[in-house]
């Protein structure tokens, strides 16, 4: 990763923390659905990835939407190149589901702590990786999602290699 992402990266989780610090119990409590402690995008988010269907989860992003997973360096455009990765990770990928530790909000920027979970088709064993994402949102919906989790981890757990690479079809 450039050291200008890196540094992108951390002044997007310094902005939430001060946000959410220096809001605290004001605006930053608007974002946050009444009894469930975090912003709504974020639970949707979430409830998408954890389903079945990939328009759940492309329904939740601009037309012009950038989504990047780091861990395999793959980039996806627009609500259908959302949708698409969604598919193929359910197909690769038994039983997925994202769960939320914590999110932190500032301005238009979400920090998202999650486990990221499931079952590799053909792996011997689950996983369940220590993951964060970026949001960056614009009028509601999600212009940008960046997801961070160690691969290596991930098939570690999985019972892999690591020069394991997913079927192509």
């Amino acid at each position: 990763m450039k050291i200008s992402a890196v540094k992108r990266v951390l002044a997007v989780l310094a902005a939430a923390v001060a946000g959410v610090t220096a809001l605290s119990g004001s605006a930053s409590a608007d974002h946050r659905q009444p009894g469930h402690g975090r912003p709504g995008i974020v639970a949707a988010w979430a409830s998408a990835w954890s389903g079945t269907d990939p328009q759940a989860l492309a329904k939740l992003f601009t037309a012009d939407a950038t989504y990047t997973d780091f861990g395999v360096n793959v980039v996806s455009t627009g609500r259908d190149g959302v949708a698409s990765w969604k598919q193929r990770t359910d197909l690769l990928i038994a039983n997925v589901h994202v769960t939320v530790k914590e999110s932190f909000r500032g301005g238009d920027h979400i920090a998202i702590e999650t486990v990221y979970s499931g079952q590799i088709h053909g792996a011997p064993a689950p996983f369940a990786v220590p993951a964060t994402t970026i949001l960056e949102l614009r009028q509601g919906l999600i212009v940008s999602d960046r997801d961070y989790y160690s691969l290596a981890t991930l098939l570690a757990q999985s019972g892999l290699p690591a020069t394991w690479t997913p079927p192509t079809a």
